[in-house]
């Protein structure tokens, strides 16, 4: 006699998201680049990766640091569930590599790096993809400022740290008031282009500056250069730059009282040694 057994066939669903965090389908998908934000301000690199979708692939916070940072809890995400989807969020400072525990690279002001889980190199087959995010911020490094405003780039700069003013005294201590009837012809006037609050180990180099009878544009031709009768006292030393020069008038205002004078620079942003380098050509091409 044969007997013959009726078993139930038991499906088993996997599902490859822990469920630690409310998520709707509409994230049930592969993790790709475009989950990944990055905001390149002037001091901080902020880092925001859509947690939905790391979590639909079997992946927590834990499993994703910093440029292969898996062992340092400063180079791990926090999480912000007051978003969404949530997101983690990474923070990396913008100065020199040596001084930044989770390292990325920095190619004059080009920061670049990633965000990944451990490889899954244990085994023949694996179950699980790895994540891999790459980022990149761009830093201009010259800037047209006056006392206007600046002209740049505006994909990550640090266009909100420089500023530039004017003073009447060689400590650069008190600002320069124009009387009503204008400044005397050959008054020293005392320029100071600075960078505030700006992180990283970058100096302030001044390559020209120039005024114009009216507000400037980048299609103007008419300018004058302040080179002339022009002392610089710092330059590239440091996060400030100074330098002063004589009043003077524009000979098409000659029918005025008055001449107007809006100033500008063209500057760079430089590394230190990378500055004294620039100066030191600069130098030997001025005194052949």
């Amino acid at each position: 006699m044969t007997l013959y057994l009726c078993l139930p066939l038991v499906v088993v669903l996997l599902h490859p998201a822990l469920c630690l965090y409310n998520c709707t389908s509409e994230y049930e998908r592969t993790p790709d680049n475009s989950d990944l934000t990055v905001d390149c301000g002037t001091s901080m690199i902020t880092l925001e990766i859509n947690l939905c979708t790391a979590q639909w692939s079997g992946f927590n916070t834990t499993d994703l640091a910093l440029n292969g940072n898996h062992n340092r809890s400063e180079c791990q995400g926090t999480v912000d569930t007051s978003v969404n989807p949530p997101i983690i969020r990474y923070q990396l400072p913008v100065n020199h590599s040596q001084d930044n525990p989770c390292r990325q690279s920095l190619q004059s002001v080009i920061i670049t790096g990633y965000i990944d889980t451990p490889r899954s190199d244990q085994g023949v087959i694996s179950y699980s993809t790895d994540l891999y995010y790459h980022f990149s911020c761009r830093y201009p490094l010259e800037y047209l400022i006056n006392n206007t405003q600046i002209v740049a780039d505006n994909n990550g700069t640090f266009i909100d740290t420089l500023k530039m003013a004017v003073f009447n005294d060689s400590d650069y201590g008190y600002p320069l008031v124009v009387p009503s009837t204008g400044l005397e012809l050959r008054t020293r006037i005392y320029v100071e282009v600075k960078a505030v609050n700006l992180t990283g180990n970058f100096y302030i180099l001044l390559d020209h500056c120039f005024g114009t009878p009216t507000p400037y544009n980048l299609s103007q031709s008419e300018h004058c250069s302040v080179d002339q009768r022009t002392s610089v006292t710092t330059n590239g030393l440091s996060k400030v730059a100074q330098f002063n020069f004589e009043a003077f008038r524009f000979v098409q205002h000659r029918e005025q009282a008055k001449s107007s004078i809006y100033l500008h620079c063209i500057l760079r942003l430089c590394e230190p040694s990378k500055c004294q380098e620039l100066l030191s050509v600069s130098y030997k091409i001025n005194n052949k």
